[in-house]
């Protein structure tokens, strides 16, 4: 593949569907909406409801679910992800109505200056040593950014907000069962307008661990179907939007520990993902780096200088958020084969998936829009 060919049709995408919701409520963006979600929002629904799944991208919803099942039905578009195509990303393109080059959300761990420390960005903790740190959450920090649905409130005092995620959160909903309960208790409270964020965890989980294909996973997918479907009957005046974070591929895993002569070349260990990750390496050693990673990877993935990755605007258009030139290493590679690459310092064991994402793929990039029209 060719650098110029990974391309991300940002107005088709996660970040639309958070600018409709801007747009319609009255916020000013920069960036733009989604016509098909523009037209159905104009309706005037009294409650909406952003429900993500993590991980149902549209191969795992057609793998699993067959052409007249339910969420087939009502799935009204194809649109994509955001790249890196990854939760960290994703779900907080959602959320923010940002793309990573503005949010600062890269993926899973990312380098901050400020503690010159490796940092789970949902969990303070450093990714390498599996240390709980003690340094403000870079989430709660530098990372901060105010919601789509603060700003919606903001704009529209009169509107209610509320968020619907899994037992991570202070009282969450311990399965998926009772996220539904609480979308149907929450729209039927009162008559009051209402903006709905709710998130579930799965498939995503059960497909990183047993792949793509797995009975297990068209189990639980057609649990979600049928959950979903049922309370869809239960609500009044409202609008549903489901879509999913991401898709994923199953990987096979490599080791850059593997090969000392290219790890020999690094300042510091890589960071991000193991299908987008980014390289600080020894000054001098550049040149040497690339002929390396060309010769052991160069078939599976895209290798970018880091000016290049941000000339490409790969991770979106806007404001740069000021830490990512801190972020961003010297180079950046892109899965596009069936390859993640890990890396270990020997002080905490590597954990390996059968399936990923964060790579530049259909799979991994493209993800159903789903809309469910309550009005009865």
């Amino acid at each position: 593949m060719n650098k110029n060919d990974i391309r991300v049709d940002f107005d088709n995408s996660i970040l639309a569907v958070s600018n409709s919701l801007l747009h319609h409520y009255g916020v000013a963006s920069e960036y733009k909406s989604l016509p098909i979600l523009d037209a159905e929002l104009a309706k005037g629904y009294q409650n909406v409801v952003l429900l993500i799944l993590d991980c149902l991208g549209k191969n795992i919803l057609e793998k699993h679910l067959p052409e007249d099942a339910f969420l087939r039905r009502h799935r009204v578009a194809d649109i994509s992800s955001i790249f890196p195509p990854t939760t960290a990303a994703a779900t907080i393109a959602y959320h923010s109505g940002l793309p990573p080059i503005a949010s600062g959300w890269l993926g899973w761990m990312n380098y901050f200056s400020q503690y010159d420390r490796i940092i789970e960005n949902f969990r303070n903790v450093d990714f390498y040593t599996g240390e709980p740190l003690t340094t403000p959450h870079p989430a709660e920090t530098i990372l901060k950014y105010e919601s789509i649905y603060e700003k919606i409130i903001k704009q529209n005092p009169d509107m209610e907000y509320h968020k619907i995620f899994p037992s991570f959160e202070e009282g969450g909903a311990e399965n998926f069962d009772e996220i539904c309960e609480r979308i149907e208790k929450v729209t039927a409270a009162n008559n009051k307008r209402k903006i709905i964020a709710a998130y579930w965890t799965e498939p995503d989980h059960t497909i990183h661990n047993c792949g793509v294909n797995a009975a297990q996973v068209s189990e639980l997918v057609a649990w979600e179907n049928y959950r979903i479907e049922q309370m869809a009957t239960r609500l009044k005046n409202t609008l549903v939007i489901i879509s999913a974070d991401h898709g994923a591929i199953d990987t096979e895993e490599k080791m850059l520990n593997d090969h000392s002569d290219l790890c020999a070349t690094f300042k510091r260990p890589p960071t991000i993902e193991t299908r987008f990750i980014t390289f600080w390496i020894k000054d001098g050693k550049e040149g040497e780096f690339e002929r390396l990673f060309t010769q052991y990877y160069g078939d599976k993935f895209v290798l970018f200088r880091k000016d290049e990755l941000l000339q490409a605007h790969i991770l979106g258009y806007g404001r740069q958020h000021p830490q990512i030139d801190k972020m961003l290493g010297d180079y950046a590679v892109i899965g596009y084969g069936d390859w993640s690459l890990n890396y270990t310092t020997g002080a905490r064991a590597p954990k390996f998936f059968i399936a990923n994402h964060a790579g530049y793929t259909p799979q991994e990039m493209t993800i159903p829009l789903i809309l469910l029209k309550c009005r009865s």
